[in-house]
């Protein structure tokens, strides 16, 4: 009699890693943007007598959603480091500004040269090719990579509002974390200080450093304001663990916690810190 067949357990797919999920969104936002200008290209095209060759502009629509998604977690990652809030919003807007027309530059001197390397029917110099470029399209895509950007710091602010606290509940107390394979519960009365890493947070306790994968801005609406203080856009600290403020130039200090931790702190959250520390 043959021996029954164990059950074989379910396999849960991983989810994608967090910059090939980045790159699918940007080719499916940039294969939309080509998708709204074509009409109008091949109007034109027609228009002067060009018979299209289909499979050609089918290529070149894909290949250019290819090259504008290559730029997207460069993009998605000057939202998250230059976020455009409170106290800093005029130096985050140049950034963005400065950023987007370079990379909008940049974009089309690289599609020049892949057009100049596999397309031999092109015909015109490759200097003149970028000027002819630049002219008609940079500020064009310019403003597309900034309809991005906007959009980004749009989500991310309405996911931030949606990681706020349930209503009728109170602050967060605890929170779950990876340990060693496991899951444990993390007081967060014994985290001395909190900072961003990419797409996640750490939580700095006495007994190390434990990650979760949360937005600052959307923890700090679930954190008690009189235990926890904003200190830098990308860092918060437990008002009971700071020891000395020590100014520096420019206007921002130096922040030591008790636990030796030396922290930066931005003249931006200088005087909200010296507020809590002092009510």
């Amino acid at each position: 009699m043959s021996s029954p067949t164990a059950p074989v357990p379910a396999v849960t797919p991983l989810p994608p890693p967090g910059w090939l999920r980045e790159v699918a969104l940007g080719f499916a936002y940039w294969l939309a943007f080509l998708l709204l200008l074509e009409p109008g290209n091949v109007v034109r095209a027609l228009g002067v007598g060009r018979t299209l060759d289909w499979g050609a502009v089918t290529v070149r629509i894909l290949g250019a959603a290819a090259l504008g998604a290559s730029v997207t977690p460069l993009l998605l990652a000057l939202v998250r480091t230059f976020p455009v809030e409170p106290g800093r919003i005029w130096l985050s807007a140049l950034v963005h500004v400065i950023a987007c027309a370079a990379i909008a530059a940049l974009l089309i001197v690289v599609s020049c040269l892949l057009a100049a390397a596999l397309l031999p029917h092109e015909v015109r110099p490759l200097a003149v090719a970028i000027r002819d470029e630049m002219a008609g399209n940079w500020a064009l895509l310019g403003y597309c990579i900034a309809a991005f950007v906007a959009g980004a710091h749009v989500l991310r602010h309405l996911r931030g509002r949606g990681e706020g606290p349930p209503s009728g509940e109170g602050y967060l107390q605890q929170v779950t974390v990876p340990s060693r394979g496991r899951t444990r519960v993390l007081d967060l009365s014994s985290v001395h200080w909190i900072e961003t890493q990419g797409n996640y947070l750490a939580l700095h306790a006495a007994d190390g450093a434990h990650l979760i994968r949360q937005t600052l801005r959307g923890f700090e609406a679930r954190l008690d304001p009189q235990r926890f203080v904003r200190i830098h856009r990308r860092a918060m600290a437990a008002v009971s663990q700071i020891d000395q403020i020590t100014p520096l130039e420019g206007g921002d200090a130096a922040l030591r916690l008790k636990s030796g931790a030396e922290l930066r702190l931005s003249r931006s959250h200088r005087r909200e810190v010296m507020r809590r520390l002092t009510a």
